[in-house]
């Protein structure tokens, strides 16, 4: 079975984020080789301005002032997030949060025309372990992180937008795969520099799927488990991409590792989850019947990452309500297909459901308290900690 694409690099229309920086430096040297056939020549210096006008009317809005720094893949961390750049919204005042957008968007991190998650007419959560609206802006990164009452429950939502792919990783526990140490996520959040984390699929509490990470193949497990599935294929895997693009290899699909290690070289694959089911495809909810985790039948905490465009990403995760039950699978992809994701993943849930940010955790935890995991996703300002006057104001 073919893997899903909904923004490969096969497709055009969405450029390489990482051509404005080789753009730009060449345009900067050429420049600097022109000044003198500028200056003795009247004619000849109009036209050439005239060309370097064109230029950079042509270049993305971020390409001309580009002030971030993409991490090296090998990175276990990113530069430490500027604390100026933080900012709290009262549910009352999130109409605010349409500035911050703003600004993300004249400076080029946000398309013009690229849709939002957020909306400041929604009916923010104003419950029990109800939280203003928070959000992180820089050159690199937007994060905006809000809580919806939705069916009487509590919805607790991470919308981000980064400006180079290198800045979402996946982090092991000792940064080593198979560790024998877990860590709360507040922990590797802190250790990462992250300036908003999440859960993943806590590889060591299972042995579904196909684990991939920094873009080596660690498991693959052709031991039989049930239904006809063996343990590598029981599951949907999620394959993100150095580009940042979600890939999947669905439940059932026939591998085996070296195929697997082809389909990762041919699509640039950095690291894989293993948790799911996928929950939306092309903008609909997809129905989950039978599935090997997450008791996908019950009323449950789930958690899970979607994708909205390039570099575009939504966390939601339903963790609380009046004390009714909560949502099956099913009911949870149709919540988050209300949404504008054109694809999204489950990831696990329950007690291990948890969005860090600002060294804590921003939604409720199952119980009311953190528990030892072994993996989690994370975002990172591109901003190096020694730049000056790189924030957006």
């Amino acid at each position: 079975m073919l893997p899903v694409s909904l923004f490969g690099k096969e497709l055009p229309l969405f450029p390489d984020r990482s051509s404005p920086l080789r753009f730009t430096a060449e345009k900067s040297t050429m420049k600097g080789r022109l000044i003198p056939l500028m200056t003795r020549n009247p004619c000849r210096r109009a036209s050439l301005a005239l060309i370097l006008c064109l230029i950079l009317l042509l270049l993305p809005a971020s390409a001309a002032a580009q002030s971030f720094t993409p991490l090296p893949e090998d990175a276990v961390s990113g530069p430490e997030p500027n604390h100026a750049c933080y900012g709290t919204v009262s549910l009352d005042s999130a109409a605010e949060i349409l500035d911050v957008i703003q600004q993300a968007r004249a400076s080029g991190l946000l398309a013009a025309d690229e849709p939002v998650a957020f909306d400041p007419n929604a009916s923010f959560y104003r419950g029990l372990y109800a939280r203003d609206i928070e959000y992180y802006l820089d050159d690199s990164i937007l994060a905006i992180l809000w809580k919806e009452e939705i069916d009487g429950k509590s919805c607790s939502f991470a919308e981000i937008k980064i400006a180079d792919a290198s800045q979402f990783r996946r982090k092991l526990a000792d940064d080593t795969f198979g560790s024998d140490h877990e860590y709360f996520a507040t922990v590797m959040a802190d250790e990462a520099n992250a300036v908003v984390a999440m859960n993943a699929d806590y590889y060591r509490h299972r042995n579904f799927g196909i684990l991939a990470w920094n873009r080596e193949l660690y498991r693959f497990n052709t031991d039989y488990y049930a239904e006809g599935y063996s343990l590598y294929n029981c599951v949907d895997t999620l394959f993100v991409t150095a580009s940042g693009d979600f890939l999947y290899q669905r439940l059932g699909a026939e591998n085996t590792p070296e195929s697997i290690r082809n389909f990762m070289r041919d699509n640039d694959i950095l690291f894989s989850v293993a948790f799911g089911p996928v929950l939306v495809e092309n903008g609909e909810a997809i129905p989950c019947g039978w599935y090997p985790v997450g008791e996908v039948g019950m009323g449950y905490s789930r958690a899970g990452i979607g994708q909205i465009a390039p570099l575009h990403y939504l966390y939601m995760s339903l963790n609380h309500g009046s004390h009714e039950a909560r949502w099956n699978v099913t009911q949870f992809a149709q919540h988050f297909a209300e949404k504008p994701v054109q694809t999204a993943y489950c990831l696990d849930g329950g007690q291990t459901g948890e969005l860090v940010f600002r060294g804590e955790p921003y939604n409720y935890i199952d119980f009311g308290m953190e528990r030892n995991v072994s993996d989690i996703l994370w975002f990172a300002t591109a901003i190096p900690s020694d730049v000056e006057g790189a924030l957006l104001q």
